[in-house]
């Protein structure tokens, strides 16, 4: 095996995957919930 080289390392991109998706969602509810706001107002 070549040094260097990540051998079953796909729980790490999935998480990684896992972790931005969360990221965009929260920002999405986030800006709706702003416009909501200022709507209201």
């Amino acid at each position: 095996m070549p040094d260097g080289v990540i051998v079953g390392g796909w729980s790490y991109v999935i998480a990684a995957y896992s972790v931005t998706a969360a990221g965009l969602i929260a920002y999405a509810w986030s800006l709706v919930h702003r416009r909501r706001k200022a709507e209201l107002e």
